[in-house]
Order: C-alpha cells, then structure tokens, then sequence
C-alpha cells in the first residue's frame, strides 16, 4: 500500500508540470480599435475578432475587421484562419474576405491575452491598393472560450 501511495506521488509529481505546459487557443478574441472619443460617442463597429478553434496542434477558424462606424467591414468567413502552433505561439495565415490578400503572422497566447502582429502579406489582394483590413498588430481578449 506504501509503494503505491508513493508511485501516485511521484506520476501527479511529474505530470502537473506537463498538464501546466497545455495551451488552448479555442475562442473568440477581440480587440475594440477604437478611440477614447469614438467609444463615448457610442460609435458602432471598430473591432478585430479571431474566433479559433485548435485541434491538436493545428488552428482554424475565422475573422473580422470592422472600422469605426462600419465604413470599411472585412467579414473573413469560415476558414479564413489557418495554422499551426509550437507552445504558446501559433503561426497563422489569415485570408481578407475583403480582397482575398493573404498575410501570415503570429499569435502569441498570453493568459487571457492574444499577442498579434503581421509578419508579412504572401498574397496582395485585388484590386490592388484596396486595404485588406486586417489587424496589423494588437492585443486581443478572450471574450468567449470554446
């Protein structure tokens, strides 16, 4: 009995450390790009939304991108958000609904926090000149998980 107390031990010993390691990406991040003005003002849209789901070590998932005032809307669409991750970093190709340009960049999974900034576009959009309108850099939140 005394050996099998001590193997239980020591196996949650040694997996704990494991089972804090586990990262999850799955939920829906946000970012409220507008102003101190624009938000007292009640102004509509003026976020960036990453609505993910991780299987494994593998995201999909979407986007939005709406301006202050809904002037300029990119709607991404199911399956305009693909990766991998390697620890808490996940390396993901989003595709603009808008014009079809493609960027590739990298979510950094902070807490609660989602790090993100654009590494580079793979594809420009057409027409050419027209904004993709997606998130260049940001911290998004967790507002909804899986």
């Amino acid at each position: 009995m005394h050996l099998r107390t001590i193997t239980l031990v020591l196996c949650f010993w040694f997996a704990f450390p494991l089972m804090a390691l586990a990262v999850d990406f799955t939920g829906t991040w946000t970012l409220d790009i507008r102003s101190k003005a624009e938000r007292k003002q009640g102004i509509e849209c003026g976020f960036a939304t990453f609505d993910l789901k991780q299987s494994g070590e593998k995201i999909i998932g979407e986007h939005t991108f709406a301006t202050p005032g809904c002037g300029r809307i990119n709607e991404g669409g199911e399956g305009t958000v693909k990766g991998t991750i390697t620890g808490k970093i996940a390396t993901l190709e989003v595709t603009s609904g808008r014009n079809g340009a493609v960027v590739r960049g990298k979510a950094t999974l902070q807490g609660h926090s989602l790090n993100w900034v654009t590494i580079e576009e793979i594809k420009a959009g057409e027409p050419e000149g027209d904004s993709p309108l997606i998130l260049d850099k940001g911290i998004l939140t967790l507002v909804r998980s899986k």
